[in-house]
């Protein structure tokens, strides 16, 4: 099977050509380009330099730099419209968008638009494409398209989207514990889900005849440690993903997920993470209490056996040296060999339990 695993994230594109004809994921294609964000964000910062107005059309993309970009754009005093699908890469709600000073219309421009057109695409593969073929890597054969994005989803209003995207987890997990519950078939992704539709949508437009699967970038990071030689025989697992935005763990157990909890990678110094990561895998420390501390939440689906019974703690992530700092014995994952491509192993590993 040949599978186009594309892990993106805040910082970076990370891409995996994988064959399982060359027999080891190290004589894989890979690569590790800006991501679309940064892209994005780049172009934007050009317009504002050049005070020219902005219509942005296409696809539902990650916010983060493109979505500081847009701000301080407006804050120079300057226009920016946006096709419905394009605004929510800014925020999930578009009444927060709009009081953001960003005008949303229908597919066209306004009649009298004299700035600059961007279109908004995450997934890109013909662009891919064209680069490859001078490798003589073609796409045209990938069997499964395989996507990593981070999305809150689609909120109800008054309830934070902090508290929803945890809960969200929570309800897959609880009917299945398994980490491939957090996985999406191309007509199973649940509509809060906008990213990861946009991301399905876009992967099919370009590649009709691949399946196409999604989950989250920090459970697919999670999944790619626990591929790693070192993490795959234990059987009672702390995996971390420090990410540029989330800090997530998860507490496996027999490989079945025990509990997760998730916090603001900027909001953590060494000793607190340290102490997070023990009284989670205790059992001591409360959803609301790591909510009060402005991070997402946590919950245990059974009670956990103990930070003293872990036998590997498994860490990833572009923030991963965080934890050089604590006295946690960590083991910084690098399946394939490479670091960068944990999330890109994770989703092969996801394409294999769900598709194989």
């Amino acid at each position: 099977m040949k599978i186009l695993a594309l892990d993106i994230g805040a910082g970076t594109e990370d891409v995996l050509l994988y064959d399982d004809a060359k027999k080891n994921v190290e004589n894989c294609l890979k690569m590790v380009l800006p991501a679309p964000t940064q892209v994005y964000a780049a172009q934007v910062k050009a317009a504002t330099l050049l005070s020219q107005d902005l219509f942005i059309k296409g696809d539902t993309i990650g916010g983060g730099a493109v979505s500081f970009a847009l701000r301080k754009h407006i804050e120079a005093g300057l226009r920016v419209t946006m096709t419905e699908h394009a605004a929510y890469t800014v925020r999930n709600d578009l009444d927060e968008v709009r009081e953001a000073g960003i005008k949303i219309t229908s597919t066209e421009a306004p009649v009298d638009f004299q700035g600059i057109t961007l279109t908004f695409e995450e997934v890109n593969l013909t662009t891919l494409q064209t680069f490859l073929t001078e490798f003589n890597e073609p796409l045209s054969d990938v069997d499964v398209v395989a996507v990593a994005v981070q999305d809150h989803g689609v909120f109800p209003r008054g309830i934070s989207n902090r508290r929803f995207r945890v809960q969200k987890m929570k309800e897959l997990l609880e009917r299945d514990p398994r980490i491939e519950a957090l996985v999406f078939r191309e007509d199973d992704v649940p509509p809060c889900f906008l990213r990861m539709q946009s991301a399905v949508h876009a992967s099919k437009r370009q590649l009709p005849k691949a399946k196409v699967i999604v989950m989250d970038t920090a459970p697919a990071a999670i999944l790619g440690c626990l591929e790693d030689p070192a993490v795959k025989g234990a059987a009672k697992v702390l995996a971390v993903n420090v990410g540029n935005g989330h800090t997530m763990a998860a507490l496996i157990e027999d490989h079945e997920i025990v509990g997760v909890v998730e916090h603001h990678t900027q909001l953590l110094n060494p000793q607190k993470i340290e102490r997070l990561l023990v009284a989670f895998a205790d059992g001591r420390i409360s959803n609301e209490e790591v909510f009060r501390d402005r991070g997402h939440g946590l919950f245990l689906l059974k009670e956990p056996q103990g930070f003293s019974t872990i036998e590997k703690i498994a860490a990833t992530g572009p923030n991963r040296s965080l934890l050089t700092k604590t006295q946690l014995p960590v083991h910084f994952a690098a399946p394939g060999g490479d670091v960068m491509m944990t999330g890109t192993v994770g989703l092969v590993e996801a394409t294999n339990r769900i598709l194989s």
